[in-house]
């Protein structure tokens, strides 16, 4: 095996193995420094709103919240993060199924392999995608969106009602301008935890919390 096959092959195998941590920072770096500011603040209400599902049918914030606690998850099939710890987030699913609903928001590309990313305003397609044979364009359209969040749902296998942002991208700005960031609401849509970057061992603390466990 050569040399660049073989760190090629053990990079992807770290991820794998790690959820990304030994090559993603769990923490908001100094390109996410806007979050703690941009996101709302832990013990706020969860901020509002109403997008669709991936059947195009309209759902709001209000329509989610009441009866169980919810997981927020907002993400991209380019965002590494958000694919690598889906492992972890699939497993929080199954112990936590009926007890709690999971929703992601799919999101503006965090690295679209043709344009400029939202966060450094370059073109950045990073080892691991390239490696993973990941190459997302930029959604031109919400129905180019929609049918990247599909794949993607597919793609990760995760359980989760999947909505779409708005091309405008409300949705990402007022939950912080992340690439995979996360949320725990309490029964009354406020927040009991919010991450820069999903981290599911935090989330799953947080919910044995609200629920008793």
């Amino acid at each position: 095996m050569c040399p660049a096959v073989r760190i090629a092959f053990l990079l992807l195998a770290a991820s794998l193995s790690s959820g990304c941590s030994l090559l993603f920072p769990t923490e908001a770096g100094e390109s996410l420094s806007h979050f703690d500011s941009a996101a709302p603040a832990a013990s706020a209400a969860a901020p509002d709103f109403e997008l669709t599902d991936l059947d195009g049918n309209p759902v709001a914030l209000d329509d989610l919240v009441g009866d169980r606690p919810v997981v927020l998850q907002l993400g991209s099939l380019s965002c590494p993060v958000f694919r690598y710890r889906r492992f972890d987030m699939q497993k929080l699913q199954r112990d936590f199924a009926g007890r709690v609903d999971f929703v992601v928001v799919y999101t503006q590309e965090a690295h679209p392999a043709d344009d400029d990313n939202p966060y450094t305003h370059e073109v950045w397609n990073p080892f691991i995608n390239r490696v993973a044979g990941v190459n997302v364009p930029l959604h031109r359209s919400l129905e180019e969106r929609r049918a990247r969040a599909i794949e993607t749902r597919e793609r990760v296998e995760l359980d989760s009602l999947f909505l779409v942002d708005s091309m405008d991208n409300t949705v990402w700005q007022r939950y912080g301008a992340a690439p995979s960031p996360a949320y725990v609401l309490d029964l009354d849509g406020r927040i009991v935890l919010r991450q820069p970057w999903v981290y599911p061992k935090e989330i799953r603390a947080a919910l044995e919390r609200l629920l008793g466990d």
